[in-house]
């Protein structure tokens, strides 16, 4: 009993200094120490994205349909607006993570202030084009924009925060890259809970201050980004991580195509599973809405349960940026497997509470009977993939941490574009099997998907990629 206490007691230190920030030596020492300093973060962040999209959509219903579907379209847009964002992030991530492990600290500051010019650049571009079309892109995807008071200005003031999203993913990923994960982490919950705060002042009214309804929903989104952002510069400025951006700039051409480079392989990667759940959407929708209500309710159930393994995938991706940087990639490869062992363990568990409480769970979001049955069938059906899903995703973090990007984003592209979709159409239409022959189509892409990543990472030549 002790002994089971003073794990818990280490533990939790362990922890607290995780989210604290407490620096730790990332390329020697324990590989399990490496991860979860990073891993804990990390996955605190995906907790924090959980509960602001529940509590947002609290906040939005209050509002009425016709404000849900206004601002469910705009959320839409701005997920593939960001897709540059995320692309640029996977870049500060990669070279930051890079030059951390040669310990080169002039590159991660001549990194770190091409990754903010261009992310400046594209903020005034994608933010400015946004604010200017605004009626024009919510009429085309399917808003009238007089149909809802302040539709349109709600948009304009949106679309442009779309500049201050990508600044923010930016520059966390260059935090992440240089071991700060705890600060992307801290700037991520700034603007949450900032945003949710200001938007229950600012819809409702409180005190002197009067409720806007869906304009103070705007104000709001705005100024919990804007907050987040000038967090961070005051952490970039003052100097409270390792990355400095008060140094002489130089013109480099080079590493401004290798950051477009990899940005590009980014967001290419992040626009593909987006898409193809928009036609997995559509597909389902021939069934019926009941069938579609169970696949949602189901899909977000069980993304949430798999949100601390991608924090540790995450975190395999940056230790094997830093320690391929070191000159490590033994170690690398070691953290790397040691990372899907713990992700695959977790998942497998994960898997046998879903197994035995999948039904259980289900009723806590639908009473419809035949709503809760489709919703079970995909957790049972999916989570038989979870054994290998542990590895994918640390394998693809750590590929594209070493800048093997293209070849991830295409092997992507092979598992929902050639195997999906395709056998998702011909299982679940075709041969009518429906929702069965939806989901089955779903683990098989999976499961292809992590034998093809254990092979390409089996091969080795990830450790021999200069970037």
């Amino acid at each position: 009993m002790k002994k089971f206490l003073h794990l818990v007691k280490d533990g939790s230190v362990f922890a607290y200094g995780a989210l604290a920030g407490r620096k730790t030596e990332l390329t020697s020492g324990s590989i399990n120490r490496s991860i979860f300093s990073l891993a804990i973060p990390m996955v605190m962040e995906l907790v924090m994205e959980s509960v602001f999209v529940s509590i947002n959509l609290l906040i939005i219903a209050k509002l009425g349909d016709k404000v849900l579907g206004l601002v469910g379209i705009t959320d839409n847009y701005i997920n593939f607006a960001n897709a540059i964002a995320i692309g640029l992030g996977i870049a500060a991530a990669t070279l930051t993570a890079r030059r951390a492990g040669e310990k080169d600290k002039e590159g991660m500051e001549q990194t770190a202030q091409y990754i903010i010019l261009l992310a400046f650049g594209f903020a005034l571009l994608v933010g400015g084009l946004s604010f200017i079309f605004a009626s024009d892109i919510i009429g085309f995807l399917g808003i009238k924009p007089d149909s809802i008071d302040h539709g349109v200005l709600f948009s304009q003031l949106v679309f442009l925060s779309i500049g201050l999203v990508i600044l923010r993913l930016s520059i966390n990923g260059l935090f992440r890259g240089a071991g700060d994960a705890s600060l992307a982490m801290k700037s991520l919950w700034l603007c949450h809970i900032s945003s949710m705060v200001f938007a229950v002042i600012f819809v409702f009214g409180l005190g002197f201050i009067p409720a806007y309804g869906l304009m103070g929903l705007a104000y709001a989104t705005v100024l919990s980004r804007l907050l987040a952002v000038i967090y961070q510069f005051f952490i970039l400025l003052t100097g409270k991580t390792s990355i400095k951006i008060g140094t002489k700039f130089h013109f480099d051409l080079s590493l401004t195509k290798k950051i477009l480079k990899i940005t590009f392989g980014g967001l290419v990667q992040y626009i593909i599973p987006a898409s193809s759940w928009l036609i997995m959407v559509k597909i389902i929708a021939t069934f019926g809405t009941t069938a579609l209500a169970g696949y949602i309710i189901a899909q977000r159930i069980a993304s949430v349960a798999t949100m601390p393994a991608w924090g540790i995938g995450n975190a395999a991706g940056v230790l094997t940026g830093q320690n391929l940087g070191a000159g490590n990639p033994d170690r690398a490869e070691k953290t790397v497997w040691r990372a899907g062992g713990i992700n695959m363990t977790y998942l497998v568990a994960v898997a046998l509470f879903w197994q035995l409480a999948a039904e259980y769970v289900v009723t806590f979001f639908t009473s419809e009977a035949q709503v809760a049955h489709y919703a079970v069938q995909y957790i049972h059906v999916v989570s038989m993939a979870y054994l290998l899903l542990g590895f994918t995703m640390v394998i693809s973090r750590a590929l594209n941490a070493a800048g093997n990007i293209m070849q991830v984003t295409l092997l992507y592209m092979i598992m929902f574009y050639v195997i999906q979709l395709p056998l998702a159409y011909l299982l679940g239409v075709r041969l009518q099997w429906e929702l069965k022959g939806i989901f089955t189509a779903i683990v098989s892409s999976e499961i292809v998907l992590a034998v093809l990543f254990l092979m390409i990472f089996r091969n080795g030549k990830w450790k021999t990629i200069k970037i």
